[in-house]
């Protein structure tokens, strides 16, 4: 006689709302968690912005002999501090504020009264006022330099800020994560007390630990993986929104650090799914069968 096909499916309806609630539950945490390292990194790249515009001018003697001036030239551009130099020769600076006046003061005074001068922009890592400090010392030592300007003020009020709202957002991120890893705990702790009686009755019939927490560890790994997917996808998402009304963000975000933190979100997943499958499956390894209910 043919053996009759099981007329239930293989997955319970509460089977399948356990998953999708589980995975939800998941996402949902991860998405918090991947926003937070998105605020994360969006304020570092700010910061070196901000940084930045703390430009170094360096003014060089006037009449200055012409290999004197190439030296000098070159131990700035060589410089480990500096980033990118602009230079502005006296000359070309005379004819367009000639321009601007609309007169000759050269003719007037009978010589060019501007020096040549060099614009610099610092290195993020040299961009604090201590190590900006010690470049334009150093610059100033250069033969042929006359005087080095920097935005001090500038700067100190750029870090007087940054140092103003670091610890409260630091703060506030730990909270959101502890509270993030509370959630992914607890939700995998349900999914894991809706199956209890399951751990329970195979141990009694003389299962191995290891073979009990084995496909609940797989389950809790695919949980991760695919919320870590899933939050993955609603970032990317929301970050095509802001750069659909502002494209300066999209120089942040190359395919590079998508692909970083989309490695993030599913080790994150991963890893979180994994550690609170095992706590909740050991846990109700170690109760006793009465006290399960």
């Amino acid at each position: 006689m043919a053996r009759s096909t099981p007329s239930n499916p293989r997955y319970s309806a509460s089977q399948i709302t356990t998953a999708v609630t589980t995975t939800v539950g998941m996402t949902l945490t991860l998405l918090m968690m991947g926003l937070l390292i998105v605020l994360a990194y969006l304020g570092s790249q700010w910061e070196k912005q901000l940084r930045q515009e703390a430009r170094v001018q360096v003014f060089f003697q006037r009449e200055l002999d012409a290999d004197v001036l190439e030296s000098a030239r070159e131990s700035l551009r060589t410089d480990p501090s500096v980033e990118i130099v602009t230079y502005l020769d006296a000359a070309t600076a005379s004819r367009s504020l000639e321009q601007e006046l609309g007169e000759s003061f050269v003719d007037f005074l009978g010589y060019i009264p501007l020096a040549d001068v060099m614009d610099i922009q610092m290195k993020p890592d040299w961009s604090t006022t201590e190590e900006l400090t010690l470049a334009v010392e150093r610059m100033e030592q250069i033969p042929g330099v006359e005087n080095v300007v920097w935005q001090k003020a500038l700067l100190q009020q750029i870090e007087a800020t940054l140092e103003r709202v670091f610890w409260p957002l630091l703060g506030l991120a730990m909270v959101f994560l502890f509270a993030a890893i509370a959630l992914i705990n607890n939700t995998i702790r349900l999914t894991i007390y809706a199956r209890r009686f399951i751990i329970k009755t195979m141990q009694l019939v003389g299962a191995h630990p290891q073979s009990i927490r084995a496909p609940f560890i797989r389950q809790g790994l695919v949980y991760g993986v695919l919320s870590g997917s899933l939050a993955f996808a609603t970032i990317n998402a929301l970050l095509l929104a802001v750069q659909w009304n502002n494209a300066s963000i999209s120089v942040f975000f190359t395919p590079l650090i998508l692909l970083i933190l989309l490695g993030i979100l599913l080790v994150l997943g991963v890893t979180l799914g994994g550690i609170s499958t095992t706590i909740a499956v050991n846990r109700f390894l170690r109760k006793r069968l009465d006290t399960l209910h």
